[in-house]
């Protein structure tokens, strides 16, 4: 067991999601300045719209629009939604701060979703043309883009391993909650405390459940000791205990 002075001297995790800094940022691998001619070139500062504002409820980019760039949020949280017929809404993921998003319409050319915000939110915003120009003059930057998409594909695998192929609701429910700890924990916040920015309802959406089922199922999980649940504040108490009622292999995390 650690000691106390060690665990004093460690720096804390943000508790709250403000602005990411940049090198914890989806698009870091994009913006981080290039050596080029002598001179240090730089995305970022060439092209890069930085922090527009989204209001709540307001749409980044609408399902079939035509593609023209990809985002990463700084502060605040999107949703994904696609609808379905007679107007329904089918939450199919959710952004968080220092994640990127729109990467999935460059190849149908067309985004293949909505990205709604779910609270008062801001982006960066770097225009496909003006990547995709510079990218085929600077090698390394179409590294740095190929491994951006490659971090991207990963991570998009592996929240449908954790999420998609559970079994059950509680299961669902559980590795939710895992994977919104880890992603939190990469961005440089809290990972054992944090607030939701989505709803219960989108939640529900997302993971296929009765919103009934998914308050149960919350209840349950505090009750076990898991998690310690506050409206939209959620505390992880034993992980272990979490995992175990995810059913995922510890590797997977």
């Amino acid at each position: 067991m650690q000691n106390n002075n060690i665990l004093t001297d460690r720096p804390k995790k943000r508790r709250q999601p403000h602005h990411v800094a940049c090198d914890d940022c989806g698009l870091f691998p994009l913006c981080s300045p290039i050596e080029l001619g002598g001179r240090e070139f730089s995305m970022a500062e060439e092209f890069v719209e930085r922090r527009q504002p989204l209001k709540a409820g307001q749409a980044l980019f609408c399902e079939d629009e035509p593609f023209r760039a990809i985002y990463a949020v700084t502060s605040g949280a999107i949703k994904l939604v696609n609808r379905c017929e007679g107007g329904q809404e089918l939450v199919v993921g959710f952004v968080l701060a220092g994640e990127a998003l729109g990467q999935t319409g460059i190849y149908p050319q067309r985004y293949p979703c909505s990205a709604v915000a779910l609270e008062d939110s801001y982006v960066c915003e770097l225009p496909f043309e003006n990547l995709e120009e510079t990218a085929n003059q600077v090698p390394s930057l179409l590294q740095n883009f190929q491994a951006m998409l490659n971090k991207e594909n990963f991570d998009l695998h592996r929240q449908f391993a954790m999420l998609m192929a559970r079994k059950n609701a509680e299961q669902r429910l559980s590795a939710f909650l895992l994977n919104l700890s880890m992603r939190l924990n990469e961005r440089g916040f809290s990972s054992d405390e944090f607030q939701l920015p989505m709803s219960r309802d989108d939640i529900a959406n997302f993971l296929g459940l009765r919103k009934e089922t998914l308050s149960r199922l919350f209840t349950k999980l505090h009750q076990s000791g898991a998690i310690a649940v506050r409206g939209k504040h959620i505390r992880t108490l034993d992980i272990d205990r979490l995992r175990k009622a995810s059913g995922l292999p510890g590797q997977i995390l």
